[in-house]
């Protein structure tokens, strides 16, 4: 079957076909369509053939549609908003009775930071910390504890100090519980954002824990409207 001229060449010669007039929008790699068939990236290779006879080689790749519409992310994390951080204080320790038990340092300038992020009025920080210090004080190690530890390797002194040691570490834990929870129930009779927190350690044997008075996000408790009623 014979296929006219014009049919292969289009009506001006060129090589030109239907399909190719009737090329269909491409779509780009973020969806929808570009409007355009993606641009040719042309690349010239040139082969010494000998003799003085040298070939150009032309080819062209296709470039990558909605490549310049994707924005790096660099520019998106720095786009992005960042939370303020919690302002929170570390309230430092010290050893006391010779290394058997700690005391919560109660000057505001060893804290850390030292101002305190001005949660507290300076007098206001040296008066919690010591009422905390004079809450644990009955629980710190009494002069028959060094006793019993100093009578050496026997086995009964060491049982007894072991179980009024082991008394002692639950009978401090309730009470710093104890004093927290009274810190901020204050704190939030005043209506101030702040709270004490004890962080435990997390691993067993690692760095210990340590009391720290934080920024609160408690919202403000509100007084009695007008009219309220109570029984």
């Amino acid at each position: 079957m014979m296929v006219p001229a014009d049919d292969l060449l289009g009506p001006n010669g060129h090589g030109q076909t239907h399909i190719g007039q009737q090329q269909q929008q491409a779509p780009d790699l973020l969806g929808g369509f570009s409007g355009a068939v993606p641009q040719q990236q042309p690349n010239q290779t040139v082969i010494n053939a000998g003799n003085g006879v040298t070939l150009s080689i032309t080819t062209s790749a296709p470039a990558i549609a909605g490549l310049g519409k994707i924005e790096p992310s660099a520019a998106v994390n720095q786009a992005a908003q960042r939370k303020p951080k919690r302002k929170v204080v570390v309230v430092p320790t010290y050893s006391c009775n010779g290394g058997f038990d700690s005391k919560f340092n109660v000057h505001a300038r060893y804290a850390k930071p030292s101002d305190i992020h001005g949660l507290l009025s300076e007098e206001e920080y040296e008066r919690e910390i010591s009422a905390l210090n004079d809450k644990l004080k009955t629980t710190r190690a009494k002069k028959l504890d060094y006793a019993l530890l100093g009578m050496g390797m026997a086995m009964i002194p060491l049982a007894l100090w072991g179980v009024r040691h082991s008394s002692q570490v639950k009978k401090r834990k309730k009470l710093l519980e104890e004093g927290i929870w009274e810190f901020n129930e204050r704190m939030a009779m005043s209506n101030r954002n702040v709270r004490m927190v004890y962080h435990r350690a997390k691993l067993t044997g690692g760095a210990e824990g340590f009391l720290a008075i934080e920024e609160s996000n408690r919202k403000p408790i509100s007084g009695p409207e007008k009219g309220d009623k109570f029984d």
